[in-house]
């Protein structure tokens, strides 16, 4: 995490970032579209959230807004948020809706799936008739400012379950709670299994590497004229930290849950680095303005870019196992190319 930002209006970029990702019980959040669970629990002596909870087909679960109650097996889900797209999509649950917020930036391994889903927002504007035309029976998402601000017309078409969203939160809370959401604990069990495998395995192969190579995280900046550079804390920088992998100055010195912005001239920073990693579109080009920084003299000399040691991801800001395996992929080919020269 995201966890970082795919291109967005600067405001929703910002608070993507400097923080990370839930909530809910609004006694209403069960109107319009939802009236016949509403009919089936609706009593002058018990609440809807009591009633429906008791029953085989709901449950209740926590969020950052509350307490919610949710269909045990969902069958007509939306998503909001492109971190829960793609643990949803993982997990093997296709939503009828998701977000739209660059297909540039949505992963190959799902852009097939997603490109023939409903599209219900875009940036931060959300299409809340286009939601209640799909009838859905949960709407999934994360809690981020925008979506907090739309919970309420969100939860009056379906229950609406968001990921918390704050500094203490890492990536791999997405799919945890998206599973959980769902009800794809279980197979959310498989690909944890799998990629802590990975994480595993690379760690013992690649030791030496880890152990003396120093790891930069960056990314073009939203902030004109500026790059960003990423904590150790980061989704990058937190799967490089389950390696047992060294951080140059530059990242090292950024304050855990946050991202130093700074010049594009001022690629001196990144002088200690033996490994610079940077965002990339799914294409493999760069992404959201890094190219600028590329394009500069002072970079092209850096010795981890004169040797060839920089790794371009698309898996930057992971929103489920398998983009964490991806990234994890990233990082392992950038080792192996160290270990052979």
């Amino acid at each position: 995490m995201r966890h970082a930002l795919r291109k967005e209006p600067p405001d929703v970029t910002h608070a993507y970032l400097h923080s990370r990702r839930l909530r809910g019980l609004l006694a209403a959040a069960l109107a319009a579209g939802l009236a016949l669970t509403v009919a089936a629990c609706s009593s002058d002596s018990a609440p809807v959230a009591e009633k429906t909870s008791t029953t085989a087909s709901t449950r209740t679960v926590s969020t950052p807004e509350g307490k919610v109650t949710v269909p045990s097996h969902p069958l007509r889900v939306v998503s909001v948020h492109s971190w829960t797209t793609e643990s949803l999509l993982d997990l093997g649950v296709t939503p009828l809706g998701v977000e739209d917020s660059g297909a540039e930036y949505v992963p190959q391994r799902y852009l097939a799936r997603w490109t023939k889903i409903d599209k219900v927002a875009q940036g931060a504007t959300v299409d809340f008739e286009k939601i209640a035309a799909l009838k859905p029976d949960l709407i999934v998402g994360v809690d981020v400012p925008y979506l907090k601000k739309d919970y309420a017309k969100l939860s009056a078409i379906a229950p609406t379950v968001l990921a918390p969203f704050g500094d203490d939160q890492t990536w791999q809370d997405y799919p945890t709670y998206t599973a959980d959401y769902v009800g794809a604990n279980a197979k959310l069990a498989a690909l944890k299994k799998k990629y802590d495998s990975a994480v595993a395995a690379a760690k013992t192969e690649y030791a030496p590497q880890l152990a003396s190579i120093k790891w930069d995280v960056v990314q073009g900046g939203f902030d004109a004229g500026n790059y960003w550079i990423y904590s150790t804390t980061s989704p990058v920088g937190s799967v490089l930290t389950q390696l047992g992998a060294q951080f140059a100055s530059a990242t090292a010195a950024v304050k855990p849950g946050g991202q130093n912005s700074v010049s594009y001239e001022k690629t001196d920073l990144l002088a200690d680095a033996d490994e610079i990693i940077y965002y990339t579109n799914n294409d493999g080009t760069p992404a959201n303005d890094i190219d600028k920084l590329f394009a500069l003299q002072g970079y092209q000399n850096l010795p981890a870019v004169k040797a060839g040691h920089t790794v371009g991801t698309p898996d930057f800001l992971p929103g489920s196992y398998s983009d964490a395996l991806g990234l994890l992929g990233s990082i392992t080919d950038a080792l192996k190319k160290d270990a052979a020269q």
